[in-house]
């Protein structure tokens, strides 16, 4: 018996079973709000959207609108991965992604570092361009 050439491969014949994914863009909001950094969290659950095989587990992953964090950037982020996610996966777009409260009134950059402004303006997904968030494309790539 061949290998599969790939993990996505691998999982398409091996599928882990439904009740093995449980993040959600909900949960990166509580996970926070009991002090975890949103960072690892935000990133936990793009690990596990990159696993997840049906669209049933990717609206279950998006659809209950996050408790706001108190942090602007954060709120409209989660948002912006919302509605980018639905357009990736052509799912409905959440509607509680539209809410005034998701959208930032002044740019956020997720870095400080030279240069970095000029590529997040060019690779940013428009989800996250429309509220104000700037990121390099590679930031929502995990596995």
């Amino acid at each position: 018996m061949s290998e599969p050439a790939s993990t996505t491969q691998w999982l398409a014949a091996n599928p882990p079973p439904d009740t093995a994914f449980k993040q959600s863009l909900a949960g990166v909001a509580r996970r926070t709000l009991a002090g975890e950094p949103f960072l690892l969290a935000t990133r936990e659950l793009l690990d596990e959207l990159a696993l997840l095989q049906t669209d049933q587990q990717r609206v279950r992953a998006l659809r209950d609108e996050p408790p706001l964090t108190g942090v602007d950037h954060q709120d409209a982020y989660l948002a912006a991965l919302g509605e980018h996610f639905a357009l990736r996966f052509a799912l409905q777009r959440p509607s509680w992604v539209t809410r005034p409260e998701r959208f930032l009134e002044r740019f956020w950059f997720q870095s400080d570092v030279p240069g970095f402004r000029a590529i997040a303006i060019a690779q940013s997904p428009a989800a996250f361009r429309r509220r104000g968030i700037f990121i390099a494309a590679g930031a929502l790539e995990r596995c």
